[in-house]
């Protein structure tokens, strides 16, 4: 790693490498292998994790967490990326959401919500955001208050009373904490009419659908939840009535590094994969990796790894550190990741034939 990692943090990342390769990667393929989708959830390695610290690594010293930063944690997703990424993506989902509560929640919502979090092992979290006709199309700017998020938040009193539905929100119907984007002025476009709440997983009036049945990531869960009449008191409104979209676009698009983290830690154990078989693998007399072809490729596979991987360490290292931070740059670094993976897979499948 071509970075100045200070010792506390390599130990971490070394902590979080034991755990996986020790807890984790016995029962992976297992667990993946689960006919029924919620079945694979990974609660047992949560649990453990949570006992090691990991789990809350976002949550502020004074509430019970490690209080790491932006950068600690993409180390410690990196690394765990290495040997599943269900499980250490279930933390890193955590580490989101308790983040956002602890900066933007008030003194009442963090003595309530992160006292809850840390006290409880099993404890996960969700961001509410996706829905049935809607979903990135949240994160943007619309002029047109027709656009974008259809959940309702109608004030009643010191309450405000949900109703609609979302799809594919992580962890859904495992989660007891959430954060609920809803619509507090249909009148008004998203970015000034959305307001984020604070809901426990099970609250009054939330039901909960299918979970989806996926190709890839099945450690970590996606599925459906309906909300009908749901009443959240004001108290529990995550920042300004009507400023979901500020707290969207501060926390969650600045906030982390967390896919180009899982795309890099995924790809460096392809490579590490390719590595080990090209140099065991015997073809023409001698280990393929001699074979200029091979040797190529995987010049490649290691460039193009590390090149994303400096970038991912800059955009984690600038969210908290730089004052000109572009939140263009995270929305960049998923991209990245993504074309990373893209690239990286058929080069690995190549490298490995018949094994692939």
């Amino acid at each position: 790693m071509q970075y100045p990692f200070t010792e506390e943090q390599l130990a971490l990342a070394e902590l979080t490498r034991d755990f996986m390769e020790r807890e984790v990667a016995p029962v992976a393929a297992e667990l993946d292998a689960k006919t029924n989708q919620g079945d694979c959830y990974p609660k047992e390695q949560i649990n453990k994790a949570s006992h090691l610290g990991l789990r809350t690594l976002a949550v502020p010293k004074e509430y019970g967490g490690a209080g790491t930063d932006e950068l600690t944690r993409a180390l410690v997703l990196w690394t765990g990326a290495q040997t599943e990424l269900g499980v250490i993506k279930c933390l890193s989902q955590c580490w989101k959401v308790t983040n956002a509560i602890a900066r933007l929640g008030t003194d009442d919502q963090k003595d309530r919500w992160l006292k809850m979090f840390v006290e409880d092992h099993d404890c996960v979290v969700s961001i509410l955001s996706t829905e049935p006709e809607t979903g990135s199309d949240n994160i943007y700017r619309q002029p047109d208050p027709n656009l974008g998020l259809k959940t309702t938040a109608v004030k009643d009193g010191d309450w405000y009373v949900i109703n609609g539905a979302k799809r594919f929100n992580s962890l859904v119907s495992y989660s007891k904490i959430m954060l609920m984007y809803a619509r507090t002025d249909p009148n008004a476009p998203l970015s000034e009419g959305a307001t984020c709440f604070i809901l426990r997983g099970d609250q009054e009036g939330i039901r909960y659908g299918r979970i989806e049945d996926k190709m890839g990531w099945r450690l970590y869960p996606n599925g459906d939840s309906f909300y009908e009449n749901v009443r959240v008191h004001k108290d529990d409104i995550l920042g300004e009535v009507n400023g979901a979209y500020a707290s969207m676009e501060g926390i969650i698009n600045r906030g982390n590094a967390e896919l180009i983290a899982c795309s890099t830690g995924l790809c460096r154990a392809l490579f590490n994969v390719c590595h080990q078989h090209a140099k065991e693998r015997i073809q023409g007399g001698k280990p393929i990796i001699e074979h200029p072809t091979v040797a190529s490729l995987l010049a490649d596979m290691l460039t193009s790894i590390e090149v994303a991987e400096q970038f991912m360490w800059r955009v984690a290292w600038g969210i908290d550190n730089d004052s000109t931070y572009n939140s263009r740059f995270t929305i960049s670094s998923k991209l990245i990741g993504d074309r990373l993976g893209m690239h990286i897979v058929p080069i690995a499948l190549d490298v490995l034939g018949g094994v692939g």
